[in-house]
């Protein structure tokens, strides 16, 4: 299992019996409306299932994020495979508690995200992407370095905004290629 620690929080890897832990926050109105809706609980304990699942096949996934000096959970993000646009990506993706929002904690645990990518993992490249109106998010992106590469690509049967953000090389290498 691995654990992040970062400057405010904790991350622990998403297990199968997050649900409950998750739930307050996914089905919180203001955060539902920056995901495209509540879901339902069916569709949380499958978000969750895959999450957890992810970890087994791939080594990585989302992390559970914990205020570390009170141990409330205050987010969900990290990185995880992907299908957008039609493409295969792995994506660096939060989620805050709305009571949180503000707090620069969805940029904390993005860049532990990206250094987790471009360090140990060694990934070429990340995604990012939100619905078009989420600005806050868009912010995010941008501050953790991502540049917007589509207006109008489509996940989950809903147009998004994609960001993508390419692992830092020497100037003597070519794009994309790691140092």
């Amino acid at each position: 299992m691995t654990v992040l620690v970062t400057a405010r929080l904790e991350g622990t890897p998403i297990t199968s019996d997050a649900g409950p832990l998750l739930s307050g926050m996914l089905t919180d109105p203001r955060v539902a409306r920056t995901l495209g809706g509540v879901p339902s609980s069916d569709a949380l304990a499958g978000m969750v299932a895959r999450q957890a699942a992810h970890w087994t096949t791939h080594g990585f996934g989302y992390w559970l994020w914990r205020d570390r000096a009170t141990g409330t959970v205050v987010a969900r993000g990290g990185l995880q495979h992907v299908i957008v646009g039609g493409r295969a990506e792995v994506e660096v993706g939060w989620v805050v508690d709305a009571d949180r929002w503000g707090e620069g904690l969805a940029s904390e645990l993005g860049a532990a995200a990206v250094a987790v990518a471009f360090g140990p993992l060694d990934l070429h490249e990340l995604v990012s992407f939100t619905l078009p109106a989420n600005m806050t998010s868009r912010r995010v992106m941008e501050k953790l370095g991502f540049a917007r590469e589509d207006a109008h690509v489509e996940h989950a049967g809903v147009d998004h905004v994609l960001y993508r953000l390419r692992a830092p090389s020497t100037t003597a290498d070519p794009p994309g290629e790691l140092a």
